[in-house]
C-alpha cells in the first residue's frame, strides 16, 4: 500500500496512491480508514505535502561504513534528534540559512512507525513499522562540528525533508538509495550496508524512548554527501518508493 498526503483547498488529508492517480480516504493509515469514494485525481496534480506529521525524529550518526572514512564502528547505534520544525514535503524549497557557511544533502531511507513502540525486542520491532518514505537529512556542517550540540546544524526550518509517499509493502533490508543534485548522482548506496539495520535501531531507540505513530528513524547516510547551494535541485530515490525532489534557495 501507498500512502500520501494531499493539500487542497487549505486542508489536508490522507489519500491512497494507485497506480499514477490518487484517492482520498476518510480516517488515517495509523489507523481505520477507507476510501471516501471512487474519485481520483492524476498524482502529478494532487499537491502532495510530507507524508505525515511527526512528533519525534531520531536520525542515525555514522550508520554507513562507506561514512566513516576509516573511524571504528560504533558498538550500539548513535541516535541524535531532528526537530519536527525541519520537516517539509515533496517540491518544498530547502532554505540556506545565510550565515550556516556549508551545507550538505544527506540522502536517507526513513521508517515510518505505524504503533505505539515501547521496549520491543529487535525480531518485533518491524512489526510496528507503517511503511518507508525517502528522507533528506540537511546537515549544516560548521553549526554540527562547532556547536555543542546538532540542534541547528540538523533541524533548522527546511532541513528535513520527506516524501513522497510511504510505501507498506517493501523490503528495508534491499533496497537503494541514490541522491542526485542538478541530475548528477553524488550518493549511492544499499540500505543492506547499514551498521544497524532498521530493527535493531527501531529496538534501541525503542528501550529509552516511546515511539509513536509517525515518528521518523532515518537510516544515517552513506558516502561523502555533497554541498548544496542556491539554486540547486536535489532528488533522494528510493526502490519502489519514489523520488524525492526539492529546490534549494538562499534563506
Amino acid at each position: 500500500m501507498r500512502f500520501a498526503r494531499i493539500s487542497k483547498d487549505g486542508d489536508v488529508s490522507f489519500a491512497v496512491v494507485e497506480g499514477d492517480e490518487v484517492t482520498m480516504i476518510t480516517g488515517s493509515p495509523f489507523g481505520e480508514w477507507e476510501k471516501s469514494g471512487t474519485a481520483t485525481t492524476p498524482l502529478d496534480e494532487a499537491g502532495l505535502v510530507a507524508p505525515c506529521s511527526p512528533g519525534k525524529i531520531l536520525a542515525m550518526a555514522e550508520n554507513f561504513g562507506s561514512h566513516l572514512h576509516g573511524a571504528v564502528e560504533h558498538t550500539e547505534p548513535q541516535p541524535f534528534w531532528k526537530a519536527p520544525n525541519s520537516i517539509v514535503g515533496p517540491g518544498e524549497s530547502i532554505l540556506l540559512p545565510s550565515h550556516a557557511g556549508q551545507v550538505d544533502a544527506e540522502g536517507e531511507l526513513v521508517a515510518v512507525i505505524g504503533s505505539r513502540c515501547s521496549k520491543v525486542a529487535p525480531e518485533h520491532a518491524l512489526g510496528y513499522v507503517l511503511g518507508y518514505t525517502c528522507g533528506n537529512d540537511v546537515s549544516a556542517r560548521y553549526w554540527q562540528k562547532n556547536d555543542r550540540q546538532w540542534w541547528r546544524g540538523k533541524s533548522s526550518d527546511t532541513f528535513g525533508p520527506i516524501g513522497p509517499t510511504i510505501v507498506s509493502d517493501v523490503d528495508p533490508s534491499d533496497l537503494e538509495v541514490v541522491t542526485r543534485i542538478n541530475g548528477k548522482e553524488v550518493q549511492r548506496c544499499s540500505v543492506s550496508e547499514m551498521i544497524f539495520d532498521f530493527a535493531a535501531l527501531i529496538s534501541f531507540v525503542s528501550q529509552s524512548v516511546t515511539l509513536e505513530p509517525g515518528d521518523l528513524i532515518f537510516s544515517g547516510t552513506s558516502g561523502s554527501p555533497a554541498t548544496l547551494h542556491d539554486g540547486d535541485t536535489v532528488e533522494v530515490e528510493a526502490t519502489g518508493i519514489g523520488v524525492l525532489s526539492n529546490p534549494v534557495a538562499a534563506g
